[in-house]
């Protein structure tokens, strides 16, 4: 099976079906074939297979197109954030080495000049015009009939960029045989079925939207967004009759103090997932109590294709009827997943004791573009490093202690963020929180917690560090506070710890 057998199937079985719904368009299973196989025929006149076709737009019906047509064309779909500079777009570009550039008419000017390699550049929602094939132009007379080729499972399918939040982006190579073995492991797991009604509410630009392709397996209905707003999405949950939705941990708390929240009805909601980034446990709960839906959390990463752990709605309705700690894990394995807990030497740690979370499977990546020293490095003995500190219960559930980069060790201490940010949480002037560690010629690092009132609240850093102090250790109490408007974010809404140390590096006095 390779991805586009996805919608291959789907036309087959379901034509009429709506696949997609955008702004006041829909698309039923077997238009969305047709729009795939016309780009794939198209791409196939003026690229070879094996070639990287990058696209850089915010969301729209052609993106879908790209996610099955580009692979069932052979070649490997290239997907760029549209919030980075140009600059980077064109280092990006350049290491891809694609040979098609899909651009959407508003991000053209910025670029067209910066990728001189580009052989042919595709404009969405523009007409042709030298150098550049408007997209209707390019798409239309080809043929809706299936390609002369057909890639191999391990071809590569999309070329993901890894947000950069610990460093410089690299390439995760992701196979036709990767992105289905996660997709199959989620739709096992997802509570989605075939009259599911899912709104997705992230840029497409991510790893992320595997999502979509979860839904259209199981030959459900995706509405997508251009850009998430609270408002839009209270607008379209009851007018498309959304079912599900995933939102990301700083979206559920946006979402909660909406004062128009409780005049939309939202009764139409069966569950929201969550990922991108732990949960608050105090935001969790407001949820249950608001919205009177179930909760599911996904956790994975770029390099795994998608989610490895899930923590379902029965899990999560037992954490609210009286074991609030279980609120605080990831979940567990997924079916098609295969993980262990371990320390340095990659030997198992016990049940309770904290390791890195390592995985092996279809679903983990080929390897880094073009990097063999950082795949070499991200591999033991067939072994993805994750980078994620976790521990296990004696129940199986992994709960995500920190990531390996974001761990403060302070006078000789080890203090995770995660849990010096749920102290901050409690307060209730803090609207959003993110702690780092901050260089400190006595202690090593400093505990700095950076924080966001919320709207109309007053707090100094004084109450801030009293109120921890009676949830925390002496060790893990922030001995510095910073307030600010808002916490830099990448795409998925994950807060860029990076750029915060970069912000508060070296302490200022």
């Amino acid at each position: 099976m390779i991805l586009s057998d996805i919608v291959e199937y789907g036309a087959r079985k379901h034509p009429e079906r709506i696949a997609l719904r955008f702004e006041d368009e829909t698309v039923s299973y077997a238009g969305l074939r047709d729009r795939c196989r016309r780009l794939a025929n198209a791409l196939l006149g003026v690229a070879a297979p094996g070639d990287r076709v990058a696209i850089l737009a915010g969301n729209c019906l052609e993106y879908l197109d790209c996610y099955y047509g580009v692979p069932m064309a052979g070649m490997a779909l290239t997907v760029l954030n549209f919030r980075l500079h140009p600059d980077q777009v064109a280092q990006l570009v350049e290491h891809a080495e694609a040979s098609v550039l899909v651009v959407s008419a508003e991000l053209l000017p910025a670029v067209r000049d910066r990728v001189p390699a580009v052989r042919t550049v595709l404009v969405i929602g523009g007409e042709s015009e030298p150098g550049v094939l408007g997209w209707d132009d390019f798409t239309a007379p080809a043929p809706a009939e299936p390609p002369a080729v057909r890639p191999e499972p391990d071809d590569p399918a999309w070329l993901v960029y890894t947000s950069g939040t610990t460093g410089k982006p690299k390439g995760a190579v992701l196979t036709h045989r990767n992105l289905l073995a996660a997709i199959t492991s989620s739709a096992m797991r997802w509570p989605v079925r075939a009259d599911t009604v899912f709104l997705f509410c992230f840029p497409l630009c991510h790893v992320g939207g595997y999502v979509t392709m979860i839904n259209h397996l199981v030959g459900s209905t995706v509405g997508f967004l251009r850009g998430y707003d609270t408002a839009t999405f209270l607008r379209l949950v009851p007018h498309w009759q959304v079912t599900h939705t995933g939102l990301a941990p700083t979206m559920i708390n946006f979402l909660l103090q909406e004062p128009a929240l409780a005049e939309h009805d939202l009764s139409s909601l069966r569950a929201i997932g969550y990922g991108s980034s732990a949960i608050p446990a105090p935001v969790l709960r407001a949820g249950l109590d608001r919205l009177g839906c179930d909760f599911f959390q996904g956790m994975g990463m770029t390099e795994l294709a998608g989610n490895v752990l899930h923590f379902d709605e029965a899990e999560h309705r037992r954490a609210a009827d009286g074991e609030p700690g279980l609120l605080a894990a990831a979940g567990k394995p997924m079916p098609l997943a295969d993980i262990r807990i371990v320390d340095p030497e990659l030997r198992e740690v016990p049940v309770g004791a904290v390791g890195e979370l390592v995985v092996r499977g279809d679903q983990v990546m080929a390897g880094y573009w073009r990097d063999p020293e950082a795949t070499a490095a991200a591999f033991t003995d067939g072994w993805f490093h994750t980078g994620d500190l976790v521990r296990r219960d004696a129940e199986g559930f992994v709960y995500v202690v920190d990531r390996m980069k974001d761990l403060i060790i302070s006078g000789g201490e080890n203090v995770a963020s995660l849990s010096v940010e749920e102290a901050l949480y409690r307060h209730p002037a803090v609207a959003e929180a993110a702690v780092i560690g901050v260089p400190d010629d006595t202690w090593g690092e400093l505990v700095c917690a950076v924080v966001v009132l919320r709207a109309g609240a007053v707090a100094t850093a004084a109450e801030i560090v009293a109120a921890c102090r009676e949830h925390l250790g002496g060790f893990q109490v922030p001995r510095r506070v910073e307030f600010v408007a808002e916490l830099p974010r990448n795409v998925t809404g994950k807060v860029l710890k990076r750029d915060l140390r970069e912000w508060f590096s070296p302490a200022r006095i």
